[in-house]
């Protein structure tokens, strides 16, 4: 009998520990777990469209809403506010219906999207921006809740490399006996590029050298490509110029542009004309006068 009030004398201090902890865990429990008694309006998403935001091109931002309160919100308001740093929008502009987007209701729970059709400045650095949005809404009852959000924009960089080159090249031999073609490549963005390389290729049609590698171009650096060009018969070639390069992003570019190569007749080189260019070449190295 006493064993057993000595084991129920140290239970009851165990139990009351216990209770004490019980209790105290219940009033430091994070009151976010029970959604607030009121709408609660708050971006889940942006999205973009295209993905790429550039300078001086039109975009579509697409803003998710998620309401996360116990009440539904009526009369749901976005106002796209300010860039962040600036009185006014900055380096964007709003396309078509302005600045304020309405929704009539989004239900406790359930999400709405919002497309903010923009625009940027062609002069835009390429570089992330924040965008200042005002959410407003009201409950059925009238009540009136404000939310305040930011956004994040990244400005990527336009088509740095550009290809300066005609649509037609037509074939005609030069004073060494070889039809060659020439074209331009130049870095007009306002970034250094690097890794630039320049491909050719175009079906029937044999090039001295159909690839090269320049290496870094900074901005409006230029070079040239040239390649000497035989066909084995006359007629016209579709053909591609491509270009691949790393911009400051170090996102990899490539840019094409397609190309005919015309030949009037065929320019396949016998070997009399290659010994008598090579002698050329040879005069020229070692002599230093043409031929």
């Amino acid at each position: 009998m006493k064993e057993r009030t000595k084991i129920e004398m140290k239970t009851k201090p165990l139990l009351s520990a216990l209770l004490v902890i019980i209790l105290l865990s219940l009033c430091f429990m994070p009151t976010a777990l029970a959604a607030p008694e009121q709408p609660l309006l708050q971006i889940s998403s942006v999205t973009f469209n295209p993905a790429t935001v550039s300078p001086g091109k039109e975009f579509k931002m697409v803003v998710t809403l998620t309401n996360h309160g116990d009440y539904d919100a009526h009369n749901v308001t976005l106002d796209v506010l300010s860039q962040s740093g600036a009185n006014d929008l900055g380096v964007f502009s709003m396309v078509g219906s302005g600045s304020h987007f309405y929704r009539e209701e989004i239900p406790s729970g359930e999400s709405a999207t919002i497309e903010i059709p923009m625009v940027t400045s062609p002069n835009a650095e390429a570089k992330n921006y924040n965008l200042n949005l005002q959410i407003n809404c009201e409950t059925s009852g009238g009540s009136v809740y404000n939310f305040t959000e930011t956004v994040g924009i990244v400005i990527n960089e336009s088509e740095s490399m550009s290809i300066i080159a005609p649509d037609r090249f037509v074939l005609a031999k030069n004073d060494k006996g070889v039809t060659p073609i020439n074209f331009e490549i130049a870095n007009f963005g306002s970034n250094p590029v690097r890794g630039v390389q320049v491909s050719v290729s175009a079906d029937g049609v044999d090039f001295s050298k159909d690839y090269q590698y320049y290496g870094t171009f900074e901005k409006d650096d230029n070079d040239d490509f040239s390649a000497d060009v035989t066909t084995s018969q006359s007629g016209e070639f579709p053909g591609k110029i491509s270009v691949k390069y790393m911009d400051s992003f170090n996102n990899e570019r490539v840019i094409e542009k397609n190309i005919t190569i015309v030949s009037e007749e065929a320019t396949t080189q016998t070997a009399e004309s290659g010994d008598e260019n090579f002698f050329q070449k040879f005069l020229r190295v070692i002599f230093g006068i043409g031929a």
